[in-house]
């Protein structure tokens, strides 16, 4: 469908790479993703996996076992902060090869969290004993823990010329924070 209607990425989570490589699960994944990989290289596009659920550096470890084109990173910063606390202007260098598509998303961690019961919950849609909101906080561009003009520099330092796609998942208004994100964004990018 994606090369039907001429998209050239197709981006989604997978779910939480386990840290144990030996983990069944951790194959199985690799196995899928080597599969979506290469169907996605032989119809021309990118499978592209978003960042959260596990740092950078993981990330990076796993597509590195992947070596797989058709396989590739649409960076959300905010997932980063918010649920690994990862620092995202360091997280565009460790990931820099496999970067296609961006979010312009911000966030707040309040707590530490397990990403395994984050994205579960999310998965099974609902909170289901696990209450997002004390962990942590999606708020609109430039009042959260992303630092913007690091990012920015840092996507510009790599090379990336693709989208910053503003998502907006919460809020009382989000229509009113996407167009104060558009002008946040028309701000720092030259």
């Amino acid at each position: 469908m994606a090369v039907d209607l001429g998209t050239k990425i197709v981006t989604t989570h997978i779910g939480v790479v386990p840290k144990d490589t030996s983990d069944q699960r951790y194959s199985v994944m690799l196995s899928a993703c080597r599969e979506l990989g290469k169907y996605a290289s032989d119809k021309g596009i990118t499978f592209a996996i978003e960042t959260g659920p596990e740092t950078a550096t993981e990330l990076a470890c796993f597509l590195n076992d992947l070596d797989q084109s058709g396989i590739g990173v649409n960076f959300d910063p905010a997932n980063l902060v918010m649920v690994t606390g990862d620092d995202p202007v360091r997280a565009v260098e460790t990931l820099k090869r496999y970067i296609v598509h961006t979010h312009a998303k911000d966030g707040v961690k309040l707590a530490p969290s397990n990403a395994e019961d984050v994205y579960k919950s999310f998965a099974e849609g609902g909170i289901n004993g696990i209450d997002t909101c004390n962990l942590f906080k999606e708020v609109a561009l430039g009042e959260g823990q992303v630092n913007w003009n690091g990012y920015i520099n840092a996507l510009k330092n790599i090379g990336y010329t693709g989208y910053l796609t503003i998502e907006r998942e919460t809020g009382s208004n989000p229509i009113v924070d996407i167009k104060k994100a558009v002008d946040f964004l028309a701000k720092r990018i030259k």
